[in-house]
């Protein structure tokens, strides 16, 4: 089966400003929304856990967004000066990579055939003087539904695969590739992480796995003669980013369409010349709080993005 072209399409965002560049590539930029209120008055469990879902999404460096599903609870502790607040909450899974712009209540949250996930959290916040923050946020996450849940509801659903499952990978290193020879863009582009991974069985063509995956924009020019896999990506407030969607059919190792949106940059800001693009460290995955928040997290499930905790240890 011949591989399909490159495509990168837009998706229609409300109350957005848009811009259109290079083609078909929608670009939104978002205002910022104003911070909710926190008192230690009666009833304030739903402004505290608007301020606790807001933090979490805020210190979460990857996967995808969260949403707000249910205050399970909530405990006011008065101290002098205001009061401690203990929520517990439970969080849905958005279809927005951590990379998109979009505030996190306005993502959509994944259907249950497109296999998301869920979160159980426990929010500590800090009320003094009238002005609240968070102090503690601890999350078990987890696919919702399980596979095994799953193969009851719905057996011919998509099977959440591990993030580093060895067909992904491979599927993901044709999809850089693919990418980066077929865009315009004027910097080559490497893989920020996996983010979700699926597979399904179709009749006509057998098993199928299905990828989600965000790309980074590196210092390497596309005229450059070396390959783009040693480029050192941009610091993430001044590169652009794409979050692309593609199918990999496992028995014809063959790639689909690329299916890709556009984030633009926080930072436009131009470099006098001659200057060198700041340095910011390794990505996420391969940083020291990547593997603070693996040795914390107890039991992880491999097909999802967990929320790490905060503070870290």
């Amino acid at each position: 089966m011949a591989a399909r072209p490159f495509a990168v399409v837009p998706r229609c965002v409300a109350a957005l400003a848009v811009v259109v560049v290079a083609a078909a590539v929608v670009v939104v930029v978002l205002a910022p929304v104003p911070p909710w209120p926190v008192t230690c008055a009666d009833g304030g469990a739903a402004e505290a856990a608007i301020l606790g879902v807001r933090h979490i999404n805020e210190h979460h460096k990857h996967g995808f967004k969260f949403r707000l599903q249910e205050i399970v609870s909530s405990d006011y502790r008065q101290v002098p000066g205001g009061c401690d607040v203990v929520l517990s909450v439970k969080l849905v899974q958005t279809d927005c990579h951590v990379t998109n712009p979009k505030a996190h209540d306005r993502c959509d949250v994944f259907r249950q055939d497109e296999r998301g996930a869920g979160a159980t959290c426990t929010v500590e916040l800090s009320v003094t003087s009238g002005v609240a923050a968070v102090t503690r946020h601890q999350c078990a996450t987890r696919p919702d539904p399980s596979n095994e849940e799953m193969s009851w509801i719905c057996p011919s659903c998509p099977g959440l695969l591990p993030l580093d499952d060895p067909t992904g990978a491979v599927a993901a290193q044709e999809a850089v590739i693919k990418f980066n020879r077929e865009s315009k863009r004027r910097h080559y582009f490497t893989l920020l992480e996996m983010a979700h991974l699926t597979i399904e069985y179709i009749p006509s063509s057998g098993t199928m796995t299905l990828l989600k995956l965000a790309l980074v924009e590196t210092t390497c020019p596309r005229e450059a003669t070396h390959t783009f896999a040693p480029c050192t990506p941009l610091c993430p407030d001044r590169a652009n980013h794409f979050f692309c969607s593609t199918s990999y059919y496992n028995l014809q190792e063959v790639l689909g369409e690329l299916v890709c949106e556009l984030y633009l940059p926080k930072n436009s800001t131009r470099l006098p010349a001659g200057e060198p693009e700041p340095s910011c460290g390794p990505l996420f995955h391969r940083s020291p709080e990547a593997s603070a928040c693996k040795a914390q997290l107890s039991d992880p499930d491999p097909s999802v993005h967990h929320i790490c905790p905060f503070p870290l240890k």
